[in-house]
Formats: structure tokens, C-alpha cells, sequence
């Protein structure tokens, strides 16, 4: 009777451990929630659509791209942050919102802390474009004209505290001009005002300025990467132009932290696949956004925390306080 007690003790307590599991592996049984910090038809709006429809295959559930843009991509991370770690509601995200934005935002708890890395899906190609009938050839003129023309010149750029304003604060704290640079919600307001003649030129990310390259509607000034650009390849990069700086940012997939190991694997792995389908990788090379290789797990979680080292040496240098 002892032994019979002893197996049923073992079998229940085999069975408690193995319920949890098993409860996750049915992870999705309902949509998937897949949070946006930019407006409809910017770079990462038009990623998130595409991995979503990609991602819904694996998944066999739908993922609803939701957009909730402001605060340079921070209000969408709260949305995540906030809502349960059940992986029904995740995002996707440029990663200077994670790494530079705490230094320019009193945000608490720190965002890199209260979210889980989980694959980044393409890195963003950053250049610095005017429309085609500007007068202006490279980041010298650029520079001569902002010299000529104190306080006149405007570089529209989505957002602000991240690391393509960085670069363009050192350049001009570097040629002692002033740069007048305007923020947007996005990439895609970030063009529109290019094209309208609103501001003399643009930083912002290949998404949204590499079919107004191919039309002939912009001229490259610059790559703010370390390579130059296909699309794009008489356009020198900043270093190659004098200016020994560059922008690098992952657009990845995160959920909120704490997140149950199966369902983190789930995820990690159906994003992973939508990133690597031909259909993503046709749309990645349109808009300019260098796919080639995903990182996961601790290799992107060194990424994050090595950029935040370089833009924390860039905000030292400049003596950028929070506003």
C-alpha cells in the first residue's frame, strides 16, 4: 500500500511539473499583437507588416501590426512593458530606442531592462539626402551653406535623442555652424517634407528615401553607415567625407521581460523564419535595409549594450543634458 502511495505521489508530482510546459507549447491559441512606435508607411511600419504576414505562417495565428507612434518609439515599448508576459502583445523597434533614448527621456524603469531582445530582423541604412534639384553635392557644401547661412539650414530627422542626431550635433559642434534640425514622427514625414522643400535635407532611414532615390525625386549627400549604399554607391560615407562617425541601428523584435522560455523560443523562431523568407528579404532590398544576417539571444543583447556604450561616449562628448 506504501508503494502504491509513493507511485501516485510521483505521478502527480511528475504531472505539476510537466503542466506548465505543456500549457505553452499551445502558445498562440489567439492573435499576436505586434506594437509600432511610427506612423502607417515609414521604414519599420512597412517591416512590421511584411514579417507579420510572414510570421502569421509559422505562428498559425494572426499578428496584428498596431501603431502607436510618439515619444521616439518609447510610447509603443510601454505598451509592451505594461501589458502581461504572456507573449500576445511584442514589438518592433529600431534599437536607438532602446539604447539613446534614456539619455535623452527620464524614463524609468530603463527600457533594455524591461524588455526581452528577442531577433533582429535587418539593419537600417541611415543616409543624409536633399531633394534632386538642391544645389548642394556633398556634407562640405552642407556644411559651407550652414556657414553661410547661420541658423537657415534645416535637416529633418525622425525623432529626437537618438544616434543620427548625435552624429549631426558633432559634425556641427565639429565645424562650429548651427544646424537647425527638425523632428518628425517618422521617416515617411521626414521625406514629405524634403520633397515639399520644407527642410534643405533629410537623415533618415533607406525605407522611406530609396524609392525616391530610384525615381531620381533625391540625391544621396551621404551614407551615416560604415559602408556605402548600393542604391546609392558615388555617395561617400561620413568618414570617407571627412567626419569620422556613423549610424548603426538593428530593427528587432522584443516582448516584454520575464517572458516564459517556450513562448520566447516560439517567437524567437517564427520571426526568425518570416525574416529569412524570400518575400521579406525582396521587400528589405527595396527599401534599402540590409538583411543578411539575424542576431538572437546574446549576441544581440551585446549589440544593444555595446551601442549604448558608443552613444553614452557621443553624449559626453557633446555635454547633452535631458530636457
Amino acid at each position: 500500500m506504501q508503494i502504491n502511495r509513493s507511485l501516485l505521489g510521483f505521478t502527480v508530482a511528475v504531472l505539476c511539473i510537466a503542466a506548465p510546459a505543456g500549457a505553452q507549447t499551445n502558445f498562440p491559441d489567439r492573435p499576436v499583437r505586434l506594437m509600432v512606435g511610427y506612423p502607417a508607411g515609414g521604414t519599420t511600419d512597412v517591416l512590421a507588416r511584411a514579417l507579420a504576414q510572414e510570421a502569421r505562417r509559422s505562428l498559425h495565428q494572426e499578428v496584428l501590426v498596431i501603431n502607436r507612434p510618439g515619444a521616439t518609439g518609447t510610447l509603443a515599448v510601454g505598451a509592451v512593458t505594461g501589458a502581461p508576459a504572456d507573449g500576445y502583445t511584442i514589438g518592433l523597434s529600431p534599437s536607438t530606442t532602446f539604447t539613446s533614448a534614456h539619455f535623452f527621456q527620464d524614463i524609468r524603469p530603463d527600457l533594455l531592462e524591461t524588455t526581452s531582445a528577442l531577433v533582429s530582423v535587418g539593419r537600417m541604412q541611415v543616409g543624409l539626402l536633399v531633394k534632386t534639384d538642391s544645389p548642394l553635392r556633398s556634407v562640405r557644401d552642407l556644411v559651407e551653406q550652414a556657414r553661410r547661412d547661420p541658423g537657415k539650414l534645416s535637416i529633418g530627422v525622425p525623432g529626437v535623442g537618438n544616434k543620427t542626431t548625435l552624429v549631426l550635433q558633432l559634425i556641427a559642434a565639429r565645424e562650429k555652424i548651427e544646424l537647425n534640425l527638425v523632428s518628425f514622427k517618422g521617416d515617411a514625414p521626414v521625406a514629405t517634407a524634403i520633397l515639399g522643400a520644407h527642410v534643405t535635407a533629410g537623415a533618415f532611414s533607406a525605407g522611406s528615401w530609396a524609392p525616391q532615390v530610384r525615381s531620381g525625386a533625391m540625391r544621396v549627400l551621404a551614407s551615416m553607415e560604415e559602408q556605402r549604399f548600393a542604391i546609392a554607391p558615388e555617395a561617400g560615407t561620413l568618414a570617407e567625407q571627412g567626419y569620422p562617425y556613423s549610424v548603426s541601428a538593428l530593427v528587432y523584435v522584443y516582448g516584454p521581460k520575464a517572458l516564459p522560455a517556450a513562448v520566447n523560443k516560439r517567437l524567437t523562431e517564427a520571426f526568425a523564419e518570416a525574416a529569412r523568407s524570400p518575400a521579406y528579404l525582396e521587400l528589405a532590398v527595396t527599401n534599402g535595409l540590409d538583411a543578411k544576417q539575424s542576431l538572437t539571444g546574446e549576441a544581440l543583447e551585446r549589440f544593444l549594450a555595446e551601442d549604448r556604450g558608443k552613444i553614452g561616449a557621443m553624449v559626453e562628448t557633446l555635454g547633452v543634458k535631458k530636457k
